[in-house]
């Protein structure tokens, strides 16, 4: 089976030294190079967003901005693809400063052969292979395979720059085990370790692929909605809740099954309606989650319309 093409992106403003590069790279690892080439900083920054690349190659002199500029950028943006500086300055300093600003090789032009490139090309794609690997087991949840309260922080506070920047709305649902604690008591821990890993993938099965949910603790989930205001995601809530209180949880051995009616209490609260910030969004969806359960249980609730909100100011918590 072929492997698919390594896409490549050059970060360059000079066409000569594209034309060089291509020379050069026609396949890493056994892999044909798909090269693509952004001729400006604008261009670059274009390409990065869309995250449609494999790994980076990016020229230090960029018109008036520079290649380090970039690379610190693109670490904003959690630009995923393993970035290599080219430049024509052999000087261990700016060496250094590539480095600390997330590059994953510092290449001197001139010097570069297609063994040179082809190695580092592939070294880079190694070590963001192991990175992504560790960072991947640091963010999860090890009961659930959930994000873990970490990277849920992360996440929120990425929706918030984006919302910043490109003014979208996101929403967040926290949702709670009802009575959780009565399941532990009566069929024990490992019974009640065993409901949260199947409601852990009840949830995933039931959002958009680009959804985010997370283990907040304990019996506490919650499930980041992005480009979703509060009313979608209600809908999302109620369809989460509806989804769980007709599945009854069944533990037991094949021969003697017990059946254990499990059901969710849930608050949402979107950004920017509810709240400015990563905490008093979660401050505002957690209310509406316990508006819930005072509510009686088994029931969603939105941050917006409890009574409590009337005469609050914007994301107040």
């Amino acid at each position: 089976m072929t492997a698919e093409p390594l896409k490549v992106l050059l970060v360059e403003d000079d066409e000569d030294d594209f034309l060089l590069a291509r020379g050069l790279l026609s396949e890493v690892g056994g892999r044909k190079v798909d090269l693509r080439w952004a001729a400006s900083y604008q261009e670059a920054l274009r390409a990065i967003e869309s995250g449609d690349h494999d790994v980076c190659l990016v020229d230090y002199r960029l018109g008036e901005r520079t290649g380090l500029e970039l690379l610190r950028e693109a670490g904003c943006a959690d630009y995923k693809a393993p970035m290599i500086m080219l430049t024509s300055q052999n000087d261990y300093d700016l060496d250094a400063e590539a480095m600390r600003a997330g590059a994953a090789d510092y290449l001197v032009k001139g010097r570069v052969d297609t063994s040179i490139i082809e190695r580092s090309i592939r070294y880079a794609l190694q070590r963001s292979s192991q990175f992504e690997r560790l960072r991947s087991l640091a963010n999860r949840d090890e009961l659930t395979g959930l994000y873990n309260r970490r990277a849920l922080d992360g996440l929120l506070r990425e929706e918030v720059s984006r919302h910043e920047r490109y003014g979208r709305p996101f929403s967040l649902v926290m949702l709670d085990v009802d009575y959780f604690k009565a399941i532990n008591d009566s069929y024990g821990h490992p019974v009640g370790d065993e409901v949260l890993r199947w409601l852990a993938r009840l949830v995933r099965d039931c959002v958009r692929a680009v959804d985010m949910p997370a283990r907040y603790g304990g019996e506490e989930l919650a499930v980041v909605l992005p480009e979703m205001d509060s009313g979608l995601a209600l809908k999302v809530a109620e369809r989460l809740r509806l989804r769980v209180a007709a599945r009854p949880f069944s533990f037991g051995s094949a021969r003697r099954q017990t059946q254990l009616s499990v059901t969710l209490s849930l608050g949402v609260a979107a950004l920017p309606d509810d709240a400015p910030t990563v905490a008093s969004l979660i401050a505002a969806a957690d209310r509406a989650l316990y508006a819930a359960k005072r509510g009686g249980r088994n029931r969603s609730a939105r941050f917006r319309d409890l009574p409590e909100r009337a005469g609050q100011t914007k994301g107040g918590s």
